[in-house]
C-alpha cells in the first residue's frame, strides 16, 4: 500500500532470518491488514495488540481466562518538527483505544494470526458492501456524491453501523488528511438492497486538496446480529473541465492556423493567476503521417489538472 511506511533500522527480531523490520503500511496497521507483505503483523502487534491470559488445562490444552484490551500502543511518539519536543502520532497507527473501530481493526488483524477464533467468529457473513460512483465520477466545483450499496442476502432483517472516513490523498498514495467523518445506522429488511448517497460538500474540500484531487473514502462497520465486519476503501478524483479546441480554418503546410480555445470555471468564485500553455505537437515538423496534435493547458493557484487536445490534419501547400 501506498503513503507512510514503518521502518525499524534496529530491529531486536530476525524477519525471514534476517534483521530487518518494515516497510509496513501505516494505513494498513491501522486497519489491521496484517496480511501485507514487509513485517506489518510485527508492526500491528507493537502498537494495537490485546493481551490475552491464558491457563493450561489438565489435558495440557490452553484456554483464554483474561484479556487486557487497552495494554498496549500508548503515546507513540516522535520528534517534533522544528523542536525538541514530543510529538504524539498515536492516531495515526491506531483508531481511538475502544473504539468500534479500533475493535474492528484488531478482530481483523486476529484472523491472519496464529489463533484466528480468538475473537467470536461471526454467526453468518449474509451483508455485502460496495461504493459506486456515477460515470467516471464526481466533477470538481460541487458537492461529491458517491453512491454506498447495502444488500442483506439472507432470510433476516440485519441493521448495521457504519463509519466513513475520507481523506485527500497526493498521487503516490500518500494520505494528507482527514477532511469529513460520519457514523450512521443502517435497517435492511430481508433480501433487501438498500443504496446510500454519500455526499462530500464542496466547502469540506475546496482548500484541501492536493495535486491530482484525489480522495480515499474507507467504510467499516458491523453487523449487529451476527457481529459480520463490513469494510472496503474506495479511490476516487475530482474530475476537472476539459479544455475544448476547435480548429478555424484548415490546417495547411507553411502557412499559420487559427484554433479556438473555449474552458468553464466549475468553481463558484473567480480564478486569478491563469496562465495557459499551448502546443502544437508534430505541426513545426510534418513528416509522412500529416497529423498532429494541437495541446492546451491550464493553470492556476485554485485548479490544475486541466487540458485539452485536438487532433490536426495538415494539408499539402
Amino acid at each position: 500500500m501506498g503513503g507512510w511506511q514503518a521502518v525499524d533500522s534496529t530491529p531486536q527480531e530476525t524477519s525471514q532470518g534476517t534483521f530487518r523490520c518494515g516497510p509496513a503500511s501505516v494505513t494498513a496497521i491501522r486497519n489491521g491488514q496484517v496480511y501485507h507483505k514487509h513485517d506489518t503483523p510485527f508492526v500491528f502487534a507493537e502498537v494495537n495488540s490485546d493481551k490475552i491470559y491464558w491457563q493450561r488445562n489438565l489435558d495440557g490444552t490452553f484456554s483464554q481466562i483474561h484479556s487486557e484490551k487497552k495494554a498496549v500502543g500508548h503515546f507513540i511518539s516522535t520528534k517534533a518538527v522544528g523542536s525538541n519536543m514530543r510529538d504524539d502520532i498515536t492516531h495515526l497507527y491506531k483508531h481511538p483505544e475502544g473504539s468500534e473501530e479500533e475493535r474492528i481493526a484488531v478482530e481483523t488483524a486476529s484472523r491472519y494470526g496464529t489463533k484466528p477464533n480468538i475473537y467470536s467468529a461471526p454467526m453468518a457473513e449474509d451483508v455485502c458492501m460496495q461504493v459506486t460512483m456515477e460515470g467516471e465520477g464526481p466533477c470538481i466545483g460541487v458537492d461529491a456524491q458517491l453512491t454506498i450499496v447495502l444488500r442483506n442476502q439472507s432470510s433476516h432483517p440485519r441493521s448495521a453501523s457504519l463509519h466513513s472516513q475520507v481523506e485527500v490523498m497526493y498521487y503516490t498514495g500518500v494520505l494528507k488528511g482527514t477532511i469529513k467523518k460520519d457514523q450512521f445506522l443502517v435497517e435492511l429488511m430481508p433480501n433487501e438492497v438498500k443504496t446510500i448517497t454519500w455526499v462530500l460538500p464542496y466547502q469540506n474540500y475546496q482548500d484541501q486538496l492536493v495535486d491530482q484531487g484525489a480522495l480515499m473514502l474507507t467504510l467499516s462497520g458491523r453487523v449487529r446480529e451476527t457481529q459480520q465486519v463490513l469494510a472496503t476503501q474506495t479511490s476516487f478524483r475530482l474530475r476537472t473541465p476539459d479544455i475544448n479546441i476547435t480548429p478555424i480554418g484548415d490546417a495547411v503546410v507553411g502557412k499559420e492556423m487559427a484554433a479556438e480555445i473555449c474552458f468553464k470555471n466549475p468553481l463558484p468564485c473567480p480564478l486569478k493567476g491563469v496562465v495557459f500553455r499551448v502546443e502544437g505537437l508534430g505541426l513545426q515538423s510534418i513528416k509522412e503521417i500529416p497529423v498532429g496534435k494541437l495541446v492546451a493547458s491550464m493553470h492556476c493557484p485554485q485548479l490544475t489538472q486541466v487540458h485539452g487536445v485536438v487532433d490536426i490534419v495538415v494539408q499539402d501547400n
